[in-house]
């Protein structure tokens, strides 16, 4: 990988579950051992304030003025219980609009979309919640998270009722750095997510040394 980094595009979605770089490099390690051999670095981004449009002319913004310090972009969109047509309406337009900005080069892309919220995904590992509760507590987690109508409700229940005072938003990072794959694997969202990331990974690995490949 270069010295150039991942980004996510924020746009008005909330903080995400973890910095990418921790996502990345544990995938690296896992899935492409050797291929590259740097830790890369992360940037939450948006759009250049007063930026005009919607959400694909703010994403086409973001990518083009970060372009030259960024390798790979994370666009994260919350499924609203529809990833699919979230990717249509919210992901799928970014992505185009900003190919048009930049024809001429490539930069690969990987869409972050929970079936909801981003929570579903802090709720998949009882670990995580042994940590910061304590070893012995048992808290009543929902058997499919991504099924959850409001997983964020559903998390703040769980710290409050294990007396955690910080609200869930606060906790994204912790969670992010604790929550283990095998436990994120069994969510059909973060199964997307991991082989669009992977796939785009593996393009940075064998790319020229004068750019990215094709996403």
């Amino acid at each position: 990988m270069s010295e150039r980094g991942g980004a996510d595009l924020l746009g008005d979605v909330p903080a995400l579950l973890c910095a990418d770089r921790v996502v990345m490099a544990l995938l690296l390690a896992d899935q492409l051992p050797g291929l590259v051999d740097q830790d890369p670095e992360d940037a939450w981004i948006d759009a250049p304030r007063g930026t005009a449009g919607g959400r694909a002319e703010k994403i086409a913004a973001a990518i083009d003025d970060w372009w030259g310090a960024c390798t790979l972009f994370v666009i994260h969109s919350d499924g609203a219980g529809d990833p699919a047509e979230a990717r249509k309406n919210c992901i799928e337009p970014g992505v185009e609009a900003a190919r048009k900005r930049r024809a001429e080069l490539s930069f690969p892309i990987a869409a972050r979309i929970p079936v909801r919220e981003i929570e579903a995904w802090m709720l998949a590992d009882p670990e995580a919640f042994r940590t910061i509760l304590g070893e012995s507590a048992a808290p009543a987690r929902p058997a499919d998270p991504e099924r959850e109508i409001d997983p964020k409700a559903t998390l703040r229940r769980i710290l409050k009722e294990g007396g955690v005072r910080r609200p869930p938003e606060r906790l994204h990072a912790f969670f992010g750095e604790r929550v283990r794959f095998d436990a994120l694997r069994s969510l059909p969202a973060f199964q997307e997510f991991e082989r669009e990331l992977i796939a785009a990974l593996r393009g940075l690995a064998t790319a020229p040394p004068d750019g990215p490949a094709m996403a």
